[in-house]
């Protein structure tokens, strides 16, 4: 799997704006004058952006049938987060992204999909240490940061339940591949909190290829992310490639 491809089954702050938009939620004026599907969409994706972390889950499906991808990201949205995948190829990844530095742990059938060259010595540390811009599409690194950005024309729908919680689904159909997260044209349902903060707490993705779905939680939890210890780490800028 690619960039191209992980950037589409990935699809899909009190501090900044959530606690206005508590308010808003809130206040009166909005029970005579309902916010439009573009304002509910715009404030979600606000108060989206201005989180110190979150915790991104996907999972796709092929639309005949069998896991394409499944993968859980924790992220401060900037440059620290720790990611792990597994893959319908049968690869599995997990990665850790501090600043410039990734460092990366794949199994073997990882290592055989490798987006670049190898040496024995990779297979005898449990984590190896790169750079951030040595990354290639094959490697399948994610990034930390998120495109809560709105597109397309939306459409309202009424309010429901996600998992209890009170939501309501905002409809956009990507008809020419306007969506950040793909160009494939596709339907995307995001789910917007009905009560509160207005968190995006849900992206459900249908194309003609694969169906996915995007869990947010754990808005603003403390962030325990640090590096693998040295004694487990290859240094892969002290390597030479072999191929």
């Amino acid at each position: 799997m690619r960039a191209s491809a992980v950037a589409l089954v990935l699809l899909l702050g009190c501090a900044a704006t959530g606690c206005a938009e508590t308010h808003a939620a809130t206040d009166p004026r909005t029970a005579t004058h309902p916010r439009t599907a573009a304002q509910l969409l715009d404030s979600a994706n606000r108060t989206m952006k201005a989180l110190r972390s979150v915790t991104i889950t996907a999972e796709t499906v092929a639309t005949g049938g069998g896991r394409v991808y499944s993968g859980r990201r924790t992220t401060d949205l900037r440059t620290r987060c720790a990611y792990k995948a597994s893959f319908r190829s049968g690869s599995e990844l997990e990665q850790i992204r501090m600043g410039g530095t990734d460092y990366i742990h794949g199994n073997d059938m990882y290592f055989e999909m490798w987006g670049r060259e190898t040496v024995p010595a990779m297979r005898q540390k449990p984590w190896l240490k790169s750079p951030v811009s040595a990354a290639r599409g094959a490697d399948d690194l994610a990034v930390c940061t998120w495109p809560f950005t709105s597109f397309g024309k939306p459409t309202k729908g009424a309010r429901t339940e996600l998992d209890g919680r009170p939501v309501i689904p905002v409809e956009v159909r990507d008809k020419a591949g306007e969506s950040p997260f793909a160009r494939q044209p596709g339907t995307y349902t995001f789910y917007v909190a009905a009560e509160g903060t207005p968190y995006l707490l849900e992206i459900g993705y249908k194309g003609p290829y694969n169906r996915t779905t995007t869990v947010f939680s754990d808005f603003d939890k403390p962030l325990a992310i640090r590096p693998p210890a040295t004694a487990d780490t290859l240094d892969l800028s002290t390597v030479r490639a072999s191929g």
